[in-house]
């Protein structure tokens, strides 16, 4: 079977939904499958220079972006001769309100859209587009989104938001979430030390907190909270969305002296850091699903996270849940957890427990089946 991916950003660019695209590229090719994606040449900070390369036997084609709508929106035309020739038997857009959306008008192939759940709250967009997306929800997307054979949910909450929201059949959505390669649950075998290249003492105790640099990830509410816990040591961790030097003014304003920001942590200690931190601490405002709760589950780091969106979902339980944006909340939990060493081991059993049903390998076999399907009808 030929797949191909068509989506604003992949490789090197990081985040959930280009994690989520290269997982499933890797683990459909290492079942047989032939795999391309078609992006944009953007990254989050310019253009890339490379046009076309094969990445761990995925094909990449990045083709030039004319101008960005909004801040995740990279407007590339040529797309639509691209699908014009394609060879592909499948195509799977990923985003949803993005020019590519149009795909299913100019082909007879089957498609798929998996929309990464865009229901962003109040306040995160702009006040033009708090005015024109739910126009466009209301009067395009529909339209839009009944033309493709098959919308696919990360999470269940996301699923009903799109039946409800766009009318949309049950028989026509499905939930694929996102998951964790199977090998992370086999333990870090580097003897890589997150602690020791970070010159981080042993017995010190850590709030850990990995997303990107972005208002919607809410780690103005660590700073804020750092300084209320003295003896711990809280990290923040990540790769800049253009939100870095205002969290590091707020730290310098608050002189916060407990807290360190590390930017762009190599991909080899990001294990480590989860697996030596004390407690995974996630804040989020907004979030499609959290791919890095599933990461910390997989390392055994009891976790907190805000109840945003799917959230609740995704923790299912298996961890503290503090109201979204609600500080004295997050307080609150952090001493409940911090305190109670049994509370800790209980979370990190529990989230172990609950991430072995969300590997890659067992989530590309539910896809698989879903363009199989399509093909045969």
């Amino acid at each position: 079977m030929k797949i191909l991916f068509v989506a604003p950003f992949f490789h090197p660019v990081k985040g959930g939904m280009e994690e989520h695209i290269f997982q499933l590229a890797k683990n459909l090719i290492k079942n047989g499958h032939n795999v391309e994606i078609i992006t944009s040449n953007l990254s989050r900070k310019g253009k890339l220079k490379i046009k076309d390369e094969t990445y761990q036997g995925i094909k990449i084609k990045r083709l030039k972006t004319i101008f960005k709508i909004g801040e995740f929106s990279p407007f590339f035309p040529s797309i639509f001769s691209e699908i014009g020739k394609s060879d592909a038997d499948i195509i799977h857009i990923h985003g949803y309100r993005h020019p590519t959306n149009l795909i299913p008008f100019l082909t007879k192939k089957p498609c798929l859209i998996t929309l990464h759940y865009p229901n962003y709250p109040k306040g995160l967009r702009n006040s033009i587009n708090e005015i024109i997306i739910p126009l466009f929800d209301k009067i395009i997307g529909r339209f839009i989104l009944r033309k493709y054979e098959k919308l696919i949910a990360i999470t269940p909450i996301e699923a009903k938001w799109i039946m409800e929201k766009f009318d949309i059949k049950q028989n026509k959505v499905t939930v694929i979430p996102n998951g964790i390669p199977e090998s992370y649950l086999k333990g870090n075998k580097t003897k890589l030390s997150f602690r020791k290249n970070y010159n981080i003492k042993k017995n010190e105790f850590i709030i850990f907190n990995l997303s990107r640099f972005h208002k919607s990830k809410g780690q103005e509410l660590i700073i804020k909270s750092a300084k209320e816990f003295p003896n711990i040591k809280f990290i923040i961790a990540g790769s800049d969305s253009g939100y870095l030097n205002e969290l590091i003014n707020l730290k310098d304003k608050l002189k916060i002296k407990n807290l360190r920001i590390i930017e762009d942590i190599p991909e080899n200690l990001k294990l480590n850091a989860l697996k030596e931190a004390n407690i995974f601490l996630f804040t989020s405002h907004y979030e499609g699903f959290g791919i890095v709760i599933l990461e910390a589950f997989s390392q055994k780091t009891p976790v907190i996270s805000s109840d945003s969106g799917p959230l609740p979902w995704v923790i299912n339980n298996c961890g503290l849940l503090f109201e979204e944006n609600n500080l004295d909340d997050l307080r609150k939990k952090l001493k409940l957890l911090i305190k109670d060493n049994k509370l800790r081991k209980k979370y990190s059993k529990l989230g172990y427990k609950r991430v072995k049903g969300f590997t890659w390998e067992k989530i590309t076999q539910k896809l698989e089946k879903e363009y199989k399907d399509l093909l045969s009808i």
